[in-house]
């Protein structure tokens, strides 16, 4: 257990590997949990759903916290370990979604951190930990339960994606990426990748365009990813008014 907790290991270590036999068992357990959350979500009357969210945001934020906490007492937590990355806020965003909800709140969920722990997921930029190591281990249940608590809200109508919610869910994510930005530029850090691309993610693709060049290659990654999210929804509700 001691190379369990050995937090001097870094990112930079012989890992797990992106794509490799471990990453794809965990992508497997981030659908099926996905998929049986959806189920008992959309089986489940109001009262139990309710239960639900706060039990998932809840198990989220323990983590996240845990993961802090244990940093600190290893002398392992510094400045680009702050909440700023867009997972990390979503954790608190669900957790206060969960207890208090909110309709832009929940569209923001949808817009921004479901396909944000999803594209995580998919391109950890923690795949240099050993696949038995904490900071594996929890990173990948954290993503999990942030995509799963969004998901899972969708087929029981606790979320409608609604694409005229879009405008104001970019105004919110600029909001926050523009002091997270020159956060960055001061200190040398990369939340939100808006310093430089997350090595072999979808933005590495536009790391030709230099900095901050690169981060117009947002645009056309965001804009794909809401034709899949939110196109289905709206093909719907023309069937349904036509």
């Amino acid at each position: 257990m001691k190379g369990f907790f050995d937090f001097s290991i870094g990112p930079e270590a012989e890992g797990f590997g992106r794509f490799s036999a471990v990453h794809g068992a965990y992508l497997t357990a981030a659908a099926l949990c996905a998929l049986l959350l959806c189920l008992v979500c959309r089986r489940s009357d109001a009262e139990k759903r309710r239960l639900l969210r706060r039990g998932v945001a809840s198990a989220a934020l323990a983590l996240e916290l845990l993961r802090a906490v244990l940093m600190m007492i290893a002398g392992h937590y510094t400045i680009g370990r702050l909440p700023l990355h867009l997972c990390a806020m979503a954790v608190y965003i669900s957790f206060f979604h969960a207890f208090r909800g909110g309709r832009l709140t929940g569209q923001f969920l949808y817009a921004f951190c479901m396909p944000g722990a999803a594209a995580a997921l998919l391109f950890p930029d923690w795949s240099g930990y050993p696949a038995q190591h904490f900071m594996t281990v929890c990173s990948f249940a954290l993503h999990i339960l942030v995509f799963a608590y969004i998901l899972m809200q969708v087929p029981c109508g606790d979320i409608r994606p609604d694409a005229k919610s879009l405008p104001q869910c970019l105004g919110v994510m600029l909001a926050v990426a523009i002091p997270v930005y020159v956060f960055d530029i001061l200190t040398n850090t990369n939340y939100l990748f808006l310093n430089w691309p997350s090595p072999g993610s979808p933005l590495d693709l536009f790391a030709f365009l230099g900095r901050p060049g690169y981060v117009l290659g947002y645009i056309p990654l965001i804009a794909g990813v809401w034709i899949i999210l939110y196109l289905p929804f709206v093909l719907k509700n023309k069937k349904s008014t036509g």
